[in-house]
């Protein structure tokens, strides 16, 4: 008896040793938080539901608004109630909504370092399909990949292959109806960029606008837009995605992981190039050097290999064919922009193919893509996550303008949904379309307009992305002499890796009657007239 009330004396003693060890280590990052605090002078950001004190209210108030296809105005109507910047819990983890440009530079550029972009926010969702792919590394292994896409997509001029842009344009044109016909415009633009993405990013294209597109490579296509469209649900879902079944999923990135590894493995068999002919088969055939080859300068290991290649793919085809699906959309809805926009192609480009210099010459093009990206951003809403304790610049206390304590592991979701309508930048117009706004306006220095994010997580392939955009517009405008609504439905989000539109771009196009086709002739590209 005396044994186990020597044993129970102890366990007892134990247990209350490690308790106190617990308080005193709860006491420690206390005092240390309040004297951050007050070094930094930080307040409380406004709190959304006191109440709901393990965020679960909040993740079903989320789902209830993906599921209504409401989430873009619930941001807003959160941020007209609680300011640009609020505080709130979701399943206890804390999170910090901001549409404030102050924070967003600053979380993006000044502290930088403080925060993680990929682990616990989005490296759960890229490990499966890009495990080394630079979506899934922070610190040095981020740096290291990093440095690589930015020296290559520096060079802008001499990676867009507009040769390879009129070849995939041509079958793109084929496939919309000559009769004013109303159609969706939409899946043709993401299947013009499916064709365009692969063969810049690894010399093959994978023919998705072709009739006589291979077995292999259409299973490649569906795997690849399944693991995407699984991503974007994951991500949406939060951690209640690990209830939910990966089979699929899982046998959808084997199947597009084996693709790009064949490829690879075929290029590093052989010492040099194969010559490269123009055949129509394989519209790649024509791109003299691909993304895959500057990779293969560095490294020869497949899966390295691989994740490069793949990290292109995952970010490079649904951005652009969203940024043209919304353009064109918008266009069709405001005749005097799409009449000013073809005006001014026609003055300085006439019916000639364009050039480089022509495409980047276009002022009010871009003036329409920066109003386009303004309106829907790609990525209406961004996140990062805390890696030590540091704080918001503004949000703070009863009118938001003093700093907020940001502890480590809290998370910063911040919104250029919410931003990109700010009256104070934008004015009381804020929620038009508008390109001329941008006469005025400087987008690189606007603060809060962050359609391609912000400081060294920046789209280093912005340039050739805005360069894709501008060929297929302008050939568009060359091509038919006028692009009408197809239906009266209204924009409506569909939120994925990139924002769409759910009831896609329906249109009905105007041909000129006295144009078909691009042809050389002495040397330099002009539209073909009919006799």
């Amino acid at each position: 008896m005396h044994m186990y009330t020597v044993l129970y004396f102890g366990l007892a003693t134990a247990g209350l040793h490690y308790f106190a060890l617990v308080l005193a280590e709860k006491y420690q990052r206390w005092q240390a938080l309040r004297v951050f605090a007050k070094h930094h002078k930080t307040k409380p950001a406004r709190r959304e539901n006191p109440w709901d004190v393990l965020g679960i209210y909040k993740v079903v108030a989320m789902a209830r608004l993906v599921i209504k296809g409401t989430s873009l105005d619930g941001a807003i109507d959160l941020f007209q109630r609680l300011g640009r910047t609020y505080s709130s819990k979701i399943l206890t983890q804390p999170v910090l909504f901001t549409c404030d440009p102050r924070n967003m530079r600053h979380v993006l550029i000044t502290a930088f370092t403080d925060f993680d972009s990929s682990r616990g926010i989005r490296d759960h969702l890229f490990r499966p399909i890009t495990p080394h792919g630079i979506f899934a590394l922070d610190g040095n292994e981020w740096k290291t990949a990093r440095r690589l896409y930015r020296d290559h997509f520096s060079r802008t001029r001499d990676i867009v292959d507009l040769d390879l842009q009129e070849r995939c344009f041509r079958n793109l044109e084929a496939l919309i109806p000559s009769d004013n016909t109303p159609f969706d415009l939409q899946p043709l633009f993401l299947r013009l960029m499916l064709d365009l993405t692969t063969a810049f990013a690894m010399g093959v294209c994978v023919d998705s606008l072709r009739p006589d597109q291979s077995v292999e490579k259409k299973r490649f296509v569906d795997a690849l837009i399944h693991v995407k469209k699984t991503m974007a649900r994951d991500g949406f879902l939060g951690p209640v995605h690990v209830f939910l079944s990966k089979k699929e999923f899982h046998a959808s990135c084997s199947t597009v992981q084996h693709f790009v590894e064949d490829i690879i493995r075929q290029k590093l068999a052989v010492s040099r190039p194969k010559d490269k002919s123009d055949s129509q088969e394989d519209v790649a055939t024509a791109v003299e050097s691909c993304f895959l080859d500057k990779l293969m300068e560095g490294s020869g290991d497949v899966i390295e290999l691989r994740d490069g290649v793949l990290t292109l793919l995952i970010a490079g085809i649904d951005s652009v064919a969203s940024l043209l699906s919304t353009a064109t959309f918008l266009l069709s809805r405001h005749q005097a922009a799409q009449d000013k926009l073809r005006a001014s192609i026609l003055d300085k480009v006439g019916y000639e193919l364009p050039s480089f210099n022509d495409l980047r010459g276009l002022a009010y093009l871009r003036y329409v893509f920066n109003e386009t990206m303004r309106v829907y951003p790609p990525v209406p809403f961004n996140a990062r996550t805390a890696n030590q304790d540091t704080y918001l610049p503004v949000g703070g206390g009863p009118d938001g303008e003093d700093s907020v304590l940001v502890e480590k592991g809290a998370r910063i979701v911040f919104s250029s949904w919410g931003s990109h309508r700010d009256l104070d930048n934008f004015g009381r117009d804020a929620h038009e379309f508008i390109p001329e706004r941008w006469e005025n306006l400087q987008a690189d220095t606007l603060a809060g307009f962050i359609p391609f994010n912000l400081g060294p997580r920046a789209c280093p392939g912005q340039n050739f992305a805005l360069m894709e955009a501008s060929y297929v517009v302008v050939r568009l405008l060359q091509t038919f002499s006028r692009i009408e609504k197809g239906d009266d439905k209204p924009w409506k989000e569909n939120l994925g890796l990139n924002l769409s539109n759910k009831n896609g771009t329906v249109i009905k196009v105007v041909r000129y009657p006295d144009h078909s086709g691009v042809v050389k002739a002495n040397g330099h590209p002009v539209i073909e007239k009919v006799v």
